[in-house]
């Protein structure tokens, strides 16, 4: 089958995409709505793109014709925010989270979603969460016809969960069972890491 994305609409392309671009990685994303709330939602649009300086990527669309999502409104606005990973365990979490919320509602309330703070940075952490990049707003673009909003986030510090973290020489060694991710597909379905497969690249020489 030959798809012409040009015969068809953008909702159609964009569940098309979705189950296409597969497994994809889950951004949940925490932010200020600066009315002493937070905002938390996930975002599957994401990966990182550079590591000097590390940056990740999300992009984020429109609540409804007039309004963009709280989520580029707050980092627009406020700049700082936090991409945790989520793992499989807390599926339902995220599947509550990207309820459609009046802005200033905050999901983390609404959904009894526990959070810490972190030393020396302005917003918490989900406390359950494995893996959580604290970010500062890079730039933004608008992108597309409705327009997308390319959020470009620098990250400052990760925090890890330390029974995912091993050393090795000089590197962090990040033992993905341990975090054990939450994968995003097509519609309502999601994936867990399943069988990890380590295969050796033949110009590489064996890590330990």
């Amino acid at each position: 089958m030959l798809i012409d994305c040009n015969q068809y609409t953008a909702d159609q392309i964009y569940f098309l995409m979705i189950q296409l671009v597969i497994p994809r990685p889950i951004a949940w994303v925490l932010s200020d709505n600066g009315t002493g709330t937070y905002n938390l939602a996930p975002f599957s649009f994401f990966n990182a793109i550079t590591s000097n300086p590390p940056i990740l990527m999300l992009s984020v669309g429109w609540k409804d014709e007039a309004n963009r999502k709280d989520t580029w409104v707050n980092i627009a606005e406020r700049k700082d925010f936090v991409v945790h990973i989520p793992s499989v365990e807390q599926v339902h979490d995220v599947s509550n989270s990207s309820s459609v919320l009046p802005h200033g509602v905050s999901e983390i309330d609404k959904f009894h979603i526990c959070v810490e703070n972190v030393e020396g940075w302005p917003l918490p952490k989900i406390k359950a969460a494995k893996v959580a990049f604290l970010c500062k707003k890079y730039a933004i673009h608008a992108i597309g016809e409705d327009p997308q909003g390319l959020i470009l986030g620098k990250i400052n510090r990760i925090w890890i969960d330390e029974e995912a973290v091993s050393q090795n020489k000089n590197r962090i060694i990040i033992d993905p069972a341990k975090i054990n991710p939450l994968a995003r597909l097509g519609a309502n379905h999601y994936a867990s890491l399943g069988e990890i497969l380590t295969v050796q690249r033949p110009d590489k020489p064996k890590e330990a």
